[in-house]
């Protein structure tokens, strides 16, 4: 089996640094942050990336015209279901700037999380060409319904997961005792390792790679916060600590690995994590870095 870490972004409207959002909606992280900070990057190390698509990206014809010309470039689309924005019941306007976020495998019935993965999978067919077979739910949001769903829309990955973390302190699921690789997802439960074709859900999990908590016996007595973990992303983490995480994967062999970050993370001021351009550059650095890394470890990317 070929090694291969996945180089995947939420990719959605800009935010604020307080992750608020605002109407009219801006798109700086896809028609000028893509195009003019992540191709060069995506070129020189051969990535191809993986665009989680979220609804409102597609209502803004610039945001198509980059997306498409990623997709001829090798990259892949994949949905990423930010319910409020898409029919029925879309929300959009001065309403989205008060509006909660939703998790779509709780916040709504599986009928109507049904209606708007249906609508959100045409609409990227419609937009860029591309029936999308990869899904990450907003929120990290899903669950066996969910994994239903894909199945009947014609997925076949879903990479929602984030082994190790419980997010039901924010109404969120609890995937704490999730597989930290790859699995083929069981029909009982979005956290077991189908083990029979009759238990097979035919969707297999991409969980984005977290590998436990931070900064060994000290972490584990801190409190049980997503920051504290150990994502292979780089929106926290130092370049020697994604360094170290794809180390121990090439030594405990794990062939695959999945990145993870938010295509606004990259931009000044649209989220807390780049507030200078000094900080955007050392962003760019840590991921450039850790690509590279990967690349001599024999990872494709």
């Amino acid at each position: 089996m070929m090694k291969r870490i996945y180089v995947t972004l939420d990719t959605e409207m800009d935010n604020d640094p307080h992750w608020g959002k605002h109407f009219p909606p801006k798109y700086t992280s896809i028609t000028e942050g893509i195009p003019q900070l992540l191709r060069p990057i995506w070129d020189k190390y051969n990535v191809h990336p993986i665009y989680f698509v979220s609804p409102e990206v597609l209502y803004y014809p610039p945001c198509v015209a980059i997306l498409r010309e990623e997709v001829q470039k090798g990259a892949i689309i994949g949905a990423h279901l930010h319910p409020e924005y898409i029919q029925p019941e879309r929300i959009w306007g001065k309403e989205i700037e008060s509006h909660t976020a939703k998790y779509p495998c709780f916040d709504y019935s599986m009928e109507l999380e049904k209606e708007k993965l249906r609508n959100l999978t045409a609409l990227i067919k419609e937009k860029l060409g591309v029936q999308p077979i990869w899904y990450r739910a907003a929120r990290f949001g899903a669950d066996t319904d969910t994994i239903e769903i894909l199945r009947e829309l014609g997925y076949k990955y879903d990479s929602s997961v984030t082994s190790g973390i419980n997010w039901a302190r924010k109404g969120g699921p609890d995937h704490s005792k999730a597989p930290h690789t790859s699995y083929p997802i069981a029909k009982n439960s979005i956290y077991e390792k189908a083990h029979t074709r009759e238990n097979y859900s035919k969707i297999i999990e991409k969980p984005v790679t977290i590998l436990g908590k931070r900064w060994g016996i000290i972490g584990r007595l801190l409190p049980d916060h997503w920051l504290l973990y150990r994502w292979l992303r780089p929106t926290h983490m130092t370049y020697w600590e994604l360094r170290n995480i794809v180390r121990e994967m090439s030594k405990r062999g794990i062939k695959e690995g999945v990145m993870m970050f938010h295509s606004m993370e990259i931009m000044i001021n649209k989220t807390p994590y780049v507030r200078t351009k000094w900080m955007q550059k050392y962003y760019l650095w840590r991921l450039e870095k850790i690509l590279q890394y990967a690349d001599k470890k024999g990872y494709h990317l």
